[in-house]
C-alpha cells in the first residue's frame, strides 16, 4: 500500500535514510530527511508490506521543477510493479501540480529504470558525465504540454 509522507518524525526518518542505504548504498541524513520533509522541500511517498517500508519515491521542489532525488524498491520486491505504482503517484501528483517539469538522473548501466521512466513520457535530455563515483548519469526531463 503506497502512503504519501506529509510529515516526518526521528523513526520515520531514519527508516526512509535506511532504505536509502540498503538500496543505493548512499542516502540523506535522516536529520536532513525530516527536516525537508517537514518544511514541505522533500516528498516522500512509501510502499509498504506488513508495516515494512519495501519501496519510496523522494522529490524535492526547485522553482518550477520536480527533481526526483530516488526511486527504488529493495530487491526482494523488484520487477512486482512497485516502481511503477510510485511513478504512478509522482506522475498524477504533477498533473495537479503547478510545477512544469520533472527533472531525474539515472545510471546509464540502469535499464530497467531508464525503460520505467520512458514508460511514464520521460525523454533523455543529456548526460552527466562521472555523476556517480564510476559511472555517467542519463538526465530524464518530463514536461507539462500546454495545448
Amino acid at each position: 500500500m503506497i502512503e504519501e509522507i506529509s510529515a516526518c518524525d526521528d523513526q520515520l526518518a531514519r527508516d526512509l535514510e535506511e532504505i536509502e542505504k540498503i538500496i543505493f548504498g548512499t542516502a540523506w541524513p535522516s536529520k536532513t530527511i525530516r527536516q525537508k520533509i517537514n518544511d514541505r522541500d522533500f516528498k516522500y511517498w512509501v510502499y509498504k508490506k506488513d508495516r515494512k517500508i519495501i519501496a519510496y519515491l523522494g522529490i524535492q521542489f526547485t522553482n518550477e521543477f520536480i527533481e526526483v532525488l530516488g526511486i527504488g524498491v529493495i530487491e526482494n520486491y523488484r520487477k512486482k510493479g512497485y516502481g511503477s505504482e510510485l511513478m504512478t503517484e509522482l506522475v498524477n501528483y504533477f498533473n495537479d501540480a503547478p510545477y512544469r517539469k520533472i527533472l531525474l538522473e539515472v545510471r546509464e548501466s540502469n535499464n530497467n529504470a531508464k525503460n520505467l521512466y520512458a514508460n511514464y513520457g520521460f525523454k533523455q535530455i543529456s548526460k552527466r558525465k562521472n555523476y556517480y563515483k564510476n559511472e555517467d548519469a542519463d538526465v530524464y526531463l518530463k514536461e507539462k504540454i500546454y495545448v
